[in-house]
């Protein structure tokens, strides 16, 4: 068993210090990193309040106004032998009554309805936040995945230049190879080197967007990447624009523009208002009660409330035309989105069934001549870094692939697995 010694200048935050940060990492899956991304999003979050808001709005939408309690004193007399008296003059009365708001049924309605369709679109527009959190996410994901590989093959023939410039040193010492040999080759590491730092760099920045959009610390792949090769079967769907969750929110925002419209049409409507009173009046005179009602006088709605429903009914064209214009733009980006895939697919297939084992070959020929002495140790790494530019170029063209594939791939929202 092994024992901290105790020192007092040694604590546990000294041990955290020199500890690496693999020691901390979390491991996650791409549906792990899916999910983490919309539990951790403020904005699904705060659409999620949205969308209870106006329910609740709807549904007291359907309420008839709080009554209104009035009471007071009227015709109390303010000049004369009787000012400031009660009882002496017949008119004045203590007055207390009960008064009612109607409003219309149908406009209730009309009102909740449209807060219900604001309520849709509001869950539409969360359906294209967390479409957009997912490919986000994977895409983070997967250029974290071909990152840290790429960054293994590059530490993988930097290692191997490096162990050959040091046997080539010794030649230089013995007199078989020349001086200004090493130095080339020196060169060529040194360029090698400078990739890997790069590619550690994009290593970096694409953990730490993973980051930023799961609120993981420090996340580590863990598991396969998916086989970007096969076209996602939801490009290939008949209606697939159709489905795509901006689509959705377009045409909610255009049924939200038809119920304002519904709304506005029958705002002519009279209001009717109800009160029931009871006034009392000196004890020589007898008490009252009664019954007023007031309505709305909507004279003038050529110039108000029809001017209004016109204004809402041009506000359901736009949307109308809005939505129409929308659906083409998608079917057009979905098109180029066919066509991207298809030609970074072709290209990474190449440079990887074509390319990189034609410069495998190439190394392993010239290494066979070096040992012959036919070829220098500079051609060795110059093939070596050509290489390296070749599997570059793989890695980034497996990324255009993998960036094509995950737009086709969320184009709607998926559910967890």
């Amino acid at each position: 068993m092994f024992i901290l010694p105790r020192h007092p200048g040694v604590t546990w935050q000294w041990l955290l210090a020199f500890m690496p940060l693999s020691a901390f990492a979390t491991p996650v899956t791409l549906p792990q990193a899916l999910v983490a991304a919309q539990d951790y999003s403020a904005e699904l979050s705060a659409s999620r309040h949205q969308i209870n808001a106006l329910d609740n709005r709807a549904d007291s939408a359907m309420q008839l106004p709080d009554p209104k309690l009035k009471f007071g004193i009227e015709n109390l007399p303010v000049s004369g032998g009787n000012t400031d008296r009660f009882s002496r003059e017949g008119m004045t009365m203590e007055r207390i009554g009960i008064m009612q708001d109607y409003v219309s049924s149908n406009k209730r309605q009309r009102k909740a309805d449209t807060l219900r369709a604001e309520s849709r679109q509001i869950t539409a527009t969360s359906q294209s936040i967390r479409a957009r959190l997912q490919r986000d996410a994977a895409l983070a994901w997967m250029e974290l995945a071909i990152g840290e590989q790429n960054v293994s093959q590059i530490q993988q023939l930097v290692d191997e230049s490096s162990r050959q410039i040091g046997v080539s040193r010794g030649s230089v010492s013995s007199g078989s190879s020349l001086p200004a040999s090493v130095l080339d080759a020196r060169l060529t590491l040194i360029s090698m080197q400078d990739k890997l730092t790069q590619a550690e760099r994009d290593v970096q920045l694409a953990r730490t967007r993973l980051s930023q959009l799961t609120g993981i610390d420090q996340p580590e792949i863990n598991g396969a990447i998916p086989d970007v090769v096969s076209l996602p079967v939801q490009a290939s769907r008949s209606g697939s624009v159709e489905q795509h969750p901006e689509i959705i929110q377009a045409r909610r925002e255009a049924e939200v523009a038809q119920a304002k419209s519904s709304q506005s049409a029958i705002a002519a409507l009279p209001d009717v208002g109800v009160e029931v009173y009871y006034a009392h009046r000196a004890d020589r005179y007898e008490d009252l009660a009664g019954v007023m009602f007031t309505v709305d006088l909507p004279l003038f709605t050529a110039s108000r409330q029809d001017k209004d429903h016109a204004a809402d009914q041009s506000m359901a064209l736009e949307s109308n035309d809005r939505l129409a214009q929308l659906v083409r733009d998608h079917q057009a980006q979905l098109t180029s989105l066919l066509a991207q895939y298809q030609a970074a697919s072709t290209l990474w297939q190449r440079q990887k069934n074509d390319v990189i084992p034609l410069q495998r070959q190439r190394i392993s020929v010239i290494q066979a001549q070096y040992r012959a002495g036919k070829s220098s140790l500079n051609d060795v790494l110059e093939a070596r870094r050509t290489l390296l530019d070749s599997q570059l170029a793989e890695r980034n063209a497996e990324l255009e692939v993998a960036r094509s594939w995950v737009a086709l791939r969320y184009l709607a929202p998926q559910e967890n697995q």
